[in-house]
């Protein structure tokens, strides 16, 4: 659960901007994270199954296994999901670095990437998505703002 000061531990944001940033983060991590989590069992199931062998004497073998995720690309989507649940984790505890040299903290456009890797893992039929994509609509919002602002600070070259 974020507070508005860890909202603003990274970002040049104004108080408001802060709160309302707190509380929609707050009321989609919850949905956020079971996304992932309910992500991070079906790769599991995959695995344990052993989703990409496909019995060649079941009908339609042929037309299975070409439909049948590889190994490696299950292995893969569930390192992806675990770290991206491991990422939200640390930015609801504004502990979160987005690299080894930096402090820890919330960090916007951080924040505002990972939410966006939640709605790619999510499908059609996850419920309570609206928090989760005004939540996204408003670091987008942010996150636009700061670059342009970067941008003009930045001289320009003839």
């Amino acid at each position: 659960m974020i507070t508005t000061a860890t909202a603003r531990s990274f970002g040049r944001i104004d108080e408001a901007t802060a709160a309302q940033v707190a509380d929609l983060w707050n009321a989609a991590y919850p949905t956020m994270r079971a996304i992932l989590t309910g992500r991070i069992d079906s790769y599991r199931t995959q695995i344990r199954d052993e989703a990409w062998i496909v019995d060649p004497s079941r009908p339609n073998a042929d037309v299975l296994q070409a439909y049948a995720p590889s190994e490696a690309k299950v292995r893969r989507g569930l390192k992806r999901m675990e770290e991206l649940r491991r990422d939200l984790g640390q930015l609801d505890r504004g502990t979160y670095r987005a690299c080894t040299r930096s402090p820890g903290g919330f960090d916007l456009t951080s924040a505002y990437w990972a939410v966006r890797y939640v709605l790619n893992a999510s499908s059609n039929s996850t419920r309570d998505l609206a928090s989760v994509y005004h939540l996204a609509a408003v670091l987008s919002r942010i996150s636009d703002a700061q670059a342009r602002e970067w941008a003009s600070a930045q001289p320009q070259s003839a």
